[in-house]
């Protein structure tokens, strides 16, 4: 009831749609060309066909057998699903299987529980599909494009996602620039698995999947640097874990770092969360969409609160 509500007060913020009132080019550029693409931007093909795919498959999701991730064979680098910080390291010649084409290994059953983060408010059953888990757990295709624009607008040195799933947000995010090094971060192995095999039929071979606990990886992760450097937020989904997300994330950033946070509304924690770290002096920027907040860190950019309807 409290998301439903917030949702129909969001429906009345007009004012910035398509950038208009928005004085900034940076930020106008931003919102129209970008959120709203008025470039026109479109996705490439196997891409939305993957995604298809996986939305329409009936694979049954359930508990995990010792010992055994299911039906992906292990990709090259990849370490046990037991390890507590495994890395698939995606290298190598392409899979014959092409992005759009089932083949049949390329799907596994995953276990619902021992998710490390607030879990799903729409599923909690024992047993899901992979097409389940993709609706309902997975970036929309409107979204996932929406990162594919963030990533050709921005043009970062270096991508990171916290929260892989099932490697969805991954493909629109590598997609968008396919040599960028892309680290993403799961912590439950057998999805990390899975994603490794998908990340690798579809032909990025710049990504690293990390299996492990968000902040703990986040320790290990290469320093930015001078590198402008995007970041996916879409783990845990809990305030103390998600502040703490973000404020090592601001730690690491170079002088321009852009932050997309994933389901800004999904509770009252979140919420809270996303309200703190858009008033850090840090933020310069920072866009409420509803199902995702935006956040630009550069400083010569004027404090700057937009929220509106996408």
């Amino acid at each position: 009831m409290w998301r439903a509500l917030k949702y129909l007060q969001h429906l009345f913020y007009l004012r910035h749609r398509k950038g208009f009132g928005i004085h900034s080019p940076g930020l106008f550029e931003l919102v129209n060309g970008v959120i709203f693409n008025a470039h026109k931007l479109q996705v490439p093909g196997e891409i939305r066909a993957v995604h298809r795919e996986l939305r329409n498959n009936r694979t049954r999701i359930g508990p995990e057998t010792p010992g055994s991730t299911g039906s992906i064979p292990r990709s090259p680098g990849t370490t046990g699903p037991r390890a507590k910080d495994s890395v698939a390291e995606l290298h190598g010649s392409s899979d014959s299987g092409t992005a759009g084409q089932r083949t049949e290994d390329s799907f596994v059953e995953l276990p619902v529980s021992s998710d490390p983060g607030a879990g799903s408010q729409t599923n909690r059953a024992r047993y899901r599909t992979v097409g389940s888990f993709v609706r309902r757990s997975s970036v929309s295709p409107r979204y996932g494009e929406l990162l594919y624009r963030m990533v050709r607008w921005f043009e970062p040195g270096m991508i990171i996602e916290l929260g892989t799933g099932l490697g969805i947000s991954t493909l629109y995010l590598a997609a968008g620039s396919p040599v960028t090094p892309l680290h993403t971060v799961e912590g439950q192995p057998s999805r990390a698995d899975f994603s490794a095999h998908l990340i690798k039929r579809c032909g990025f071979f710049s990504v690293k999947v990390h299996v492990g606990e968000i902040g703990e990886v986040l320790e290990r992760l290469p320093e930015a640097g001078e590198k402008r450097f995007l970041a996916f937020v879409d783990g845990n989904h809990q305030y103390g874990p998600t502040v703490t997300y973000l404020r090592k994330l601001i730690e690491m950033a170079g002088e321009e770092t852009v932050v997309i946070m994933d389901d800004i509304y999904w509770s009252r924690g979140m919420h809270r969360a996303w309200r703190e770290i858009i008033s850090w002096q840090e933020v310069r920027a920072s866009i409420d969409l509803f199902h995702v907040g935006i956040l630009w860190l550069r400083k010569d950019l004027a404090k700057t609160k937009l929220k509106m309807k996408f």
